[in-house]
């Protein structure tokens, strides 16, 4: 049987064709028109995927790197969504080239993937009554799609989630065809989560933007008798169009259930932290800059108590001309303040993994491995703080969980933030 085919685009250029010669390996070949715009070499789709003459494809044994199989998967869903998409496709939930083909015009960042022969278009927008989008969001995790409605987009991640586009006249669209969606919408868990989760996400958020650290843009809105928060996309520009992202696990090649990092993996081959930070900031326009952003970001993330800062959590832009930049902070939520057993790090921090164990002398020690002069992050951690505590002070906590702002201020004293 020949393998099943997609081709790969990005930025309006065929780059590559995803095969999958032998189940549950994938195989990439660049295209002649992909090496002649970007070069040989070049790390615009992904930057654990250099383009080359030659096939990239997943090692034979798993253990020795499926870089491939990692960037595609780190596309996909997970959990419920994923499961749904597969039962509406009549798809085995471990075929990643069938979910892909239903739902690879429209992914994270700027990336599609076609049929051998389609060609990108602009799609189309379905227009929703205010009862679907209400029926759509407030039913979740039960997927009440609209009538004729399929899945069409994919984002990574297990929360239940909607992709919808934002119309001129304030209300919802659902992207059909390749139609780039413009929001999130993520409702508050029914059960299993922690209280006050969306709306303490949404108030870190606001936070953040209030201490200069860029960060997605959300507010709150009910659907029925359901809260929900609504996040736009910074992968999309205003005008709709695609902007090229990553997550940090795609970035190092990792599979997405490798998203929380451990402190063997970190003393076998130093902090995830550090190979992102001397991988992208050596492609970023300014270095320096890149890892400042990047140290304000983490500092931000232990500092509000974000128990859940994995390295799917994390994104790098990738633009067109081969640069890279630090892409905005999203899923943020002090989930420590919360509930202090939600606690880690996601990724180790000079070999810590706790956010109430975390010191100063942490951020500004790995922020030297990345080669940052020490003095030169000690004053930015310094000055971030500064900018955090007083966003802390001024962007007002949502009813119910007051008690945040007093468990941050317990943990900034012991910890002498």
């Amino acid at each position: 049987m020949p393998a099943r085919t997609l081709a790969v685009w990005l930025h309006d250029i065929q780059v590559a064709r995803l095969s999958e010669p032998s189940p549950f390996r994938l195989r990439l070949d660049f295209t002649e028109e992909a090496l002649d715009v970007f070069g040989e070499g070049s790390r615009v789709l992904s930057l654990a995927l250099p383009m080359s003459k030659r096939p990239l494809r997943d090692a034979e044994v798993r253990s020795s790197g499926h870089t491939v199989s990692a960037f595609v998967e780190g596309l996909l869903p997970e959990g419920n969504v994923r499961q749904h998409i597969a039962s509406q496709a009549g798809l085995p939930v471990t075929d990643t080239m069938g979910l892909l083909e239903r739902v690879g015009r429209e992914c994270a960042g700027a990336v599609q993937f076609l049929p051998e022969g389609d060609v990108p278009g602009t799609g189309n927008v379905r227009t929703l009554s205010a009862r679907e989008v209400d029926t759509l969001v407030a039913d979740l995790p039960i997927y009440h799609l609209p009538e004729g409605a399929t899945f069409q987009a994919s984002l990574a991640g297990v929360q239940d989630k909607v992709l919808v586009v934002a119309l001129p006249d304030g209300g919802w669209g659902w992207p059909e065809g390749g139609a780039p969606s413009t929001h999130i919408i993520k409702p508050e868990p029914l059960v299993g989560a922690l209280p006050h989760l969306i709306q303490t996400e949404d108030w870190a958020l606001r936070a953040a933007r209030q201490a200069n650290i860029p960060a997605a843009e959300s507010r709150l809105a009910k659907f029925e008798l359901r809260e929900a928060i609504v996040v736009t996309r910074y992968d999309r520009s205003a005008t709709g169009e695609r902007l090229h992202q990553e997550d940090f696990c795609q970035a190092l090649g990792l599979d997405p259930q490798a998203k929380y990092e451990s402190t063997a993996e970190s003393d076998r081959h130093g902090s995830r932290l550090k190979r992102i930070a001397r991988t992208a900031a050596a492609r970023a326009h300014d270095p320096d800059a890149f890892r400042i952003a990047l140290l304000e970001a983490v500092t931000f993330n232990v500092v509000i108590g974000n128990g859940d800062a994995h390295s799917k959590n994390y994104s790098v832009m990738l633009h067109r001309d081969g640069s890279v930049s630090l892409a905005p902070v999203y899923d943020v939520a002090p989930t420590f303040y919360l509930d202090s057993r939600y606690k880690g790090t996601g990724h180790v921090i000079n070999g810590k993994t706790s956010v109430d164990s975390v010191e100063v002398d942490d951020l500004v020690g790995e922020a030297v491995s990345w080669g940052t002069s020490a003095r030169r992050a000690r004053a930015a951690v310094a000055a971030v703080l500064e900018r955090i505590r007083a966003a802390v002070d001024l962007v007002p906590l949502p009813s119910g969980a007051e008690h945040v702002k007093g468990n941050l201020e317990t943990l900034w004293t012991r910890r002498s933030w």
